[in-house]
């Protein structure tokens, strides 16, 4: 494996910052192909992180190290600060137990569903003035990112959501992180199903 140079570091930033915080950038379709001046390059102000990343992380690392930054939902930048080292060891946390996580994540989910009397499907759906029950589990910091993004693989409820909730003011941007993380998260979508319904049985979601 090989180590990218601390200016190489900075373009996957760049690539990396305009796939998840715009809509018209695909880091993927795009090849990570972006404009970058190494003027403006050593103008920053986190040049030494920069630097330590580069030479303590090798390629695959340092877009892992990105996308764990990115995802946590600082989607202003601040990928090099004192926070985004716990971020991306909490992410490989996150990645290594991703089924087990996914299991316990959608029994919280059943279990809340299951008391206030709905059934799964109904933790898609948007009632007047409300978010949708997923969506609030998210805020809240019940269920992670990733789980969202694998239920949407399963059953593409942003879809709906995007209309639903198109003038709100958290969702859009929740939306777009599913969307764009998305590619970065493979999954056996029969392994994830089988979780599912090994949760609610065959009831309809």
């Amino acid at each position: 494996m090989t180590s990218m140079t601390p200016f190489d570091v900075y373009r996957s930033y760049l690539a990396l910052k305009l796939h998840f915080t715009t809509d018209k950038y695909d880091v993927i379709k795009q090849q990570g192909r972006v404009k970058a001046s190494k003027q403006s390059f050593f103008k920053r102000k986190d040049l030494f992180a920069i630097k330590k990343i580069s030479e303590t992380l090798q390629d695959k690392e340092v877009v892992d190290f990105l996308i764990a930054n990115f995802i946590s939902g600082d989607r202003w930048g601040g990928v090099f600060d004192i926070e985004s080292k716990q971020n991306y060891t909490d992410w490989k946390r996150r990645i290594e137990s991703m089924s087990y996580t996914f299991d316990k994540e959608v029994l919280l989910l059943y279990d809340q569903l299951d008391t206030i009397g709905l059934e799964f499907k109904d933790a898609f759906t948007v009632k007047v003035s409300e978010h949708p029950i997923i969506l609030k589990m998210y805020l809240k910091k019940t269920i992670s990112i990733e789980t969202l993004v694998i239920l949407n693989k399963l059953n593409n409820f942003t879809e709906q959501l995007d209309i639903l909730l198109k003038m709100n003011i958290m969702w859009p941007d929740v939306s777009r992180l599913i969307k764009k993380y998305s590619p970065f998260l493979n999954i056996n979508k029969e392994k994830y199903e089988s979780i599912v319904r090994a949760r609610i049985g065959h009831c309809v979601w």
